[in-house]
């Protein structure tokens, strides 16, 4: 057993007390210590260096992607989507005579519903309305969109043709992310060793790597096909053409590291 006297006893109690409301005090406020370094193999700790880094590549687009709508109005739903169709399907063969593949072609947001007059104090029927979306991809454009501005002519001769979206894109953007992401790592890498070098400490290897990269919103040209000058006319006025020029796009690659340091 062992005996304490009680002028030795007093102080240890006083520390205990201490130590058991500070842990209550900090655990009811939320406060606490950890350690933020990352691990290594053998299990030791190790300091680190928070870093980013951003990279980025521009190339030009190399296709055309389009958003065509159709309308028509009718006294019943059936006619109203026939003569929705009848323009699908004269658009349809527009773009497969020039070679635009059925995979290069979605058919979306088909809707029919009734339409009203609410002129008067009690709506009534005045029709059927139907509308149908196609997406379409014309891919292998040249600098100034040549094949798409000329299939683009040539659906504008359909009546009430809607042109609701023009994007230039990149098919195939694999090695220009591949490209973006070198250059946002070697950028992050220059920034680790300056801070390593100013705090006098060994820069060692990363202990984790985040990725924000995401892929680039395609770039819009125009929302109406009357900006567009036809195929015909753009043949006598070569100058006009590059008013549609494509232009580049830029490929941003973004990176957060954390190095280690010794």
């Amino acid at each position: 057993m062992i005996n304490l006297n009680k002028e030795k006893l007093i102080p240890v109690i006083i520390i205990s007390l201490t130590v058991i409301l500070s842990a209550i005090f900090i655990s009811r406020t939320g406060i606490y210590i950890k350690n933020t370094g990352g691990a290594e193999s053998g299990g030791k700790i190790s300091n680190t260096i928070s870093v980013s880094g951003d990279g980025k590549v521009s190339a030009k687009p190399d296709m055309v992607q389009l958003n065509i709508g159709f309308q028509e109005k009718a006294s019943t739903s059936k006619e109203a989507l026939a003569k929705v169709n009848s323009k699908i399907d004269s658009a349809l063969k527009i773009l497969k005579d020039n070679g635009i593949s059925d995979s290069d072609i979605t058919t979306s947001n088909l809707n029919v519903y009734t339409e009203y007059d609410y002129s008067t104090a009690s709506r009534r029927i005045i029709g059927q309305q139907a509308s149908e979306t196609l997406e379409v991809k014309i891919k292998k454009i040249d600098d100034k969109a040549t094949r798409a501005v000329n299939i683009i002519d040539e659906l504008s001769t359909i009546d009430n043709l809607q042109m609701n979206g023009i994007y230039f894109d990149i098919e195939d953007k694999t090695e220009l992310f591949s490209k973006a992401r070198e250059l946002a790592f070697n950028k992050a890498q220059q920034k680790a060793q300056e801070l390593a070098k100013l705090s006098k400490v060994k820069l060692a290897k990363p202990v984790s790597i985040s990725d924000s990269t995401y892929d680039v919103t395609p770039v819009s040209y125009s929302t109406n096909i009357a900006n567009f000058k036809t195929a015909s006319t753009a043949r006598n006025e070569a100058s006009d053409i590059s008013s549609i020029s494509s232009g580049q796009m830029d490929i941003t690659a973004n990176l957060s590291i954390l190095w280690g340091i010794e």
